[in-house]
């Protein structure tokens, strides 16, 4: 499907919605702030990623939608970039909202400062209410138009490793191995990229990188987000520098053996919170019961924001059901005290039956001597 259908038949659903809740006007809000772990529901309907710090979409159910938005300097890169061909000065949504009749529905409140919330209600003389179902419910599953630029993106995070395990080298710093990953990836096409690299004898965790001087028989961890269109594929891989320790390989293997536990607990139509607990049961059986927990990991992975962040984290009490075409990072990550932090985990495409992983670097930890 071409980008204009695909948002086209968006825009279709967002109205049919509407109808159903009995929603005149909606409201969709994005402040800029690109995450990752959040969804952006103003790219979701136009392509456009903006840049802040305010944009909002107006959709109607017969007019054509309107996208507001500052500062005024990125308009034409909006014309340009956006499926929504009306696009005006986020000071004009002012002249218009209280020419608004009927109930009037708001995306991405949580994103929103309290007095632009309030600006609004006043303007419209009520209180908008919570709307974001209406996007969320639509982006839950990827179709194939999505799946195919998140594929492109796993392609391009599997590079990055390969860069990393390439160049990697005693005497750079840690922002330079993570300069390198993202050169590679950014030539490749890369939009954006949340990556962390992180490179010591004893991980305490996963950070922004540094200017610590990369030693020999270094653990390098690295968390890597490429984005394509909006969307978001992580990848996380460990590497040794110089000959590994036993113990080493021997904590490193757990990781694997929980990540191998995870894929097998991704079944369609089951809760969440079953692959958490199949990674967990793996530290659990090696001892680990107690560092199951923050601070020594967080979650065993989690949605990937923009298209959806679907199905949220993956632990103990998400019952949330896995859908086919959800896509979300499976990731052992893990502090042992033997070793400190490593890492490993994949995205993964809900199937029919069962998790794929769209990114297919090797889970074996990386030996460069």
């Amino acid at each position: 499907m071409e980008g204009q259908q695909e948002f086209e038949s968006r825009l279709v659903q967002v109205r049919k919605d509407m109808r159903d809740k009995g929603v005149d006007a909606l409201l969709v809000y994005d402040s800029g702030r690109h995450n990752f772990l959040r969804m952006n529901y103003v790219a979701y309907l136009t392509d456009f990623i903006n840049v802040g710090p305010e944009t909002m979409l107006a959709v109607s159910l017969e007019d054509p939608p309107v996208l507001y938005l500052s500062p005024t300097w990125d308009i034409p890169r909006a014309q340009e970039e956006s499926w929504t061909t009306d696009v005006r000065p986020f000071k004009e949504l002012w002249t218009w909202l209280p020419s608004i009749t009927g109930k009037v529905g708001l995306v991405g409140r949580e994103s929103m400062h309290v007095g632009m919330h309030d600006d609004i209600a006043k303007s419209l003389k009520h209180a908008p209410l919570n709307a974001k179902d209406i996007i969320e419910n639509m982006a839950r599953s990827k179709n194939a138009f999505e799946l195919a630029r998140l594929r492109r993106a796993a392609q391009i995070a599997d590079a990055g490793v390969s860069a990393l395990n390439e160049e990697a080298r005693p005497g750079l710093k840690e922002y330079e191995l993570a300069a390198i990953v993202e050169y590679r990836m950014r030539s490749l096409g890369a939009e954006d990229n949340f990556g962390m690299v992180v490179a010591n004898s004893h991980n305490q965790a996963l950070h922004p990188p540094t200017d610590r001087i990369v030693q020999g028989r270094d653990i390098i961890i690295g968390e890597i987000t490429p984005c394509i269109g909006g969307l978001f594929v992580q990848i996380c891989r460990t590497m040794v520098l110089g000959e590994a320790a036993p113990v080493v390989n021997e904590k490193y293997a757990i990781l694997k053996k929980g990540m191998v536990a995870g894929m097998a607990a991704a079944k369609t139509g089951a809760p969440a919170s079953d692959i958490a607990a199949a990674i967990n049961g793996t530290f659990i059986e090696s001892g680990y019961e107690d560092y199951c927990r923050p601070p020594f990991m967080r979650v065993r992975g989690h949605g990937l924001g923009c298209g959806s962040s679907a199905p949220g984290n993956l632990e103990d009490n998400n019952q949330t059901r896995l859908e086919e075409g959800m896509t979300f990072i499976i990731h052992p990550n893990q502090y042992l005290p033997e070793t400190g932090y490593m890492t490993l985990g994949d995205t993964v495409v809900m199937t029919q039956t069962e998790a794929e992983p769209l990114t297919h670097s090797s889970w074996d930890i990386f030996i460069k001597d």
